[in-house]
């Protein structure tokens, strides 16, 4: 049985989210504890990579759900790429079942 794609989209933002706080550890270049797994200019851009990609996600996600912008950011001060959500949209939106007669 084929998986939702609204599920692998919640998935992804998980995956991504998840990584988010090892990035933001990683960014530092004073007082650094632990072990280093990259450069920090390597983890800043991932972190912001990341966030802009989680962003659309999110907002991706709320449309799916049948949300409108405003419901899902309400107090939005930056724009978004429309074309990117649009095609997150595509990528993830549920095939439509045909109805059998």
């Amino acid at each position: 049985m084929e998986q939702n794609p609204i599920l692998i989209l919640k998935e992804d933002i998980k995956e991504l989210a998840e990584n988010q706080p090892s990035l933001k550890r990683q960014r530092k270049t004073v007082h650094f504890e632990g072990e280093r797994t990259m450069e920090p200019w390597e983890a800043r851009y991932k972190h912001m990579s990341n966030r802009v990609t989680l962003r659309h996600m999110y907002i991706a996600y709320g449309m799916l759900k049948g949300k409108k912008f405003k419901e899902i950011e309400s107090s939005a001060k930056t724009p978004f790429d429309e074309e990117y959500v649009s095609k997150l949209c595509d990528k993830y939106r549920p095939e439509a079942v045909p109805v059998s007669a």
